[in-house]
Formats: C-alpha cells, structure tokens, sequence
C-alpha cells in the first residue's frame, strides 16, 4: 500500500466508524497537529479526540482534490464533509502526513476554524 492509500484506508475506516481500524494505520507515538488547536500526542489521546468529536457526526467523506508525495512524507489538499447537529459541514484543509515503517506517525491539519465554527452553527 502507498501512502495515499494508507490515508485513504485511514480516512475510510474514520469515516465508517471503525475507529479502530483507522488507528491501525497510525504508530503507537503519533502526534496529531490540529493546527488551530493544540497537538495530541500518542495513540490512546488521538482515539479520545476522535470519539469527542465524532459524537453526533454522520456521512463523513473526504474528496482528496490534490496530493504529492516525497520520501516520508504525504500532503494533501482536501475537503472534509460531515453532518453534525442537523447541518452539512464542508472543510477545505491542507494535510501533511509523516510516516514510519509504513504507518502514520504524525499528522498536521491545517484548517480554518472559524468555517467549521460558523457551519455548526456555533458563530455568526
């Protein structure tokens, strides 16, 4: 499996619900960079994450538009889209993908914060 298709099948399984299954592809030590939020680091704090904020969430997608790849590392340009709280949410972010011994060992999302805020219904 490439890399592309490691964070597909991420993505996938995320998407599905099967959060174990989506961590299965990431290291033990993975820190995840939520850029306007702060980094989770290792495994188990990630999967927290995870369950906090797909509480309330359905018909997650990724359309990954753009992707480049080199040595280690995988960056993408894509749009999240969810429901949540009876509204349709849609994220354009850029992602940059560390990896060790074929899994993902970082992730760094950059997002705008205030989008998914306002779609949430959360601001104005």
């Amino acid at each position: 499996m490439n890399k592309l298709e490691i964070v597909q099948s991420f993505y996938k399984a995320w998407a599905t619900g099967d959060l174990d299954g989506s961590l299965a592809y990431c290291t033990e030590d993975i820190v995840w960079d939520n850029v306007p939020l702060k980094p989770f680091e290792g495994k188990e704090r990630v999967r927290q994450f995870l369950e906090k904020f797909a509480k309330g969430m359905s018909n997650a997608r990724y359309d990954i538009r753009n992707h480049l790849e080199s040595g280690d590392l995988l960056m993408l340009e894509a749009v999240e889209m969810y429901d949540k709280g009876g509204r349709s949410v849609a994220v354009p972010y850029m992602a940059l993908f560390t990896f060790r011994d074929g899994r993902i060992a970082g992730m760094r999302d950059y997002f705008d914060l205030a989008t998914v805020e306002r779609q949430l219904g959360l601001t104005d």
